[in-house]
This record gives structure tokens, C-alpha cells and sequence, in this order.
């Protein structure tokens, strides 16, 4: 066998080892995100004076590889849908299946806000997640000139968006 025919058989059999390598590990590790949707609401009611808790919406993340991290975890508390009084949102609550703790992030009350949390980096994505705010009642409500002791808030349509990889 001529030394050039040698090279060339070389060559093509370090390329097609080259390319099987590099197709197996990119066919085995993805990225994605996930946006998930709730139809639920979370509300709430305090007398004046008083700081509490909404109710919680429940989000049931599924269908992602089994082990798919999260690597980014926002959280859009959706529109504010009825208020009364001033109700002075302080933050918002989001909390893991996968995680044995709570994540309180800084929010202001606004509405169709993306938040960021940061709690739940590197846990197993799939999952089921739950959000509720606190907040405090500065002044109640009026009624026919009346200001009454009790404000509320509540916000509708709330979503997450997880960011994952499996190929940690």
C-alpha cells in the first residue's frame, strides 16, 4: 500500500470516528424551557393594619427528561384582577416539590412582572411548583363614603417559565 493511500485511509477513519463522537454527545444532551399556565388565582383579604398570605396557585411541571436541572426559573404573578383598599404587596412565595425550602422574591405588587428565582437552580425540573404573595392593608376599602377596616387584592392567570439542561 502506497504511503499516500495510507494517509488518506488515515484521515477518513479519524474523521468518521470524529464525527460519531461528536453526533453521540449532542444527541444526548439538551436545553429547553417549559412555560406553564394556571387558570387560578391567588387572592386575599386582611383587616387594616394586618400582613398575611394569598392563596397559592399550583403549577405540575411534567413531560421534561428525567433529568432535566433547572438552570433559569421565572415566575409572571399575571394581571391584577380586582383590588380594594391599599394593599401593599410586600413579596412573592414560590416553593418546590423538589426542594425542601421556600423562596421569598422581591416584588412590588406590579402586575404581569417577570420575577426571577434563584432558589431552585440545579434541582430536578419536573416537578410540582406553588406561588402565593404577602402582603399588608394599609387602608380598607370605601363604601358609600364609608372606609371600611378590610382591603384585598387578587391577581389572575399567574405563569412559570423553567429553563433546563440534562447534561449536568
Amino acid at each position: 500500500m502506497s504511503r499516500n493511500k495510507f494517509l488518506k485511509l488515515l484521515f477518513s477513519a479519524l474523521l468518521i470516528i470524529t464525527m460519531a463522537f461528536t453526533t453521540t454527545t449532542s444527541a444526548y444532551a439538551a436545553t429547553g424551557t417549559k412555560k406553564v399556565t394556571s387558570s387560578g388565582t391567588m387572592s386575599l383579604a386582611l383587616k387594616k393594619g394586618q400582613s398575611g398570605n394569598s392563596s397559592e396557585v399550583t403549577f405540575r411541571v411534567s413531560g421534561l427528561p428525567a433529568n432535566a436541572v433547572i438552570t433559569k426559573l421565572e415566575v409572571n404573578p399575571g394581571s391584577l384582577k380586582s383590588y380594594t383598599g391599599a394593599v401593599l404587596t410586600n413579596y412573592l412565595t414560590v416553593a418546590s416539590s423538589n426542594s425542601n425550602s421556600t423562596e421569598n422574591v422581591t416584588w412590588n405588587g406590579k402586575e404581569n412582572t417577570t420575577l426571577r428565582a434563584s432558589g431552585f437552580l440545579a434541582s430536578n425540573a419536573n416537578g410540582t411548583y406553588k406561588i402565593s404573595f404577602n402582603a399588608t392593608c394599609i387602608s380598607g376599602a370605601i363604601s358609600h363614603g364609608v372606609i371600611l377596616d378590610i382591603g384585598s387584592k387578587t391577581y389572575s392567570s399567574p405563569y412559570i417559565t423553567i429553563y433546563w439542561d440534562d447534561s449536568f
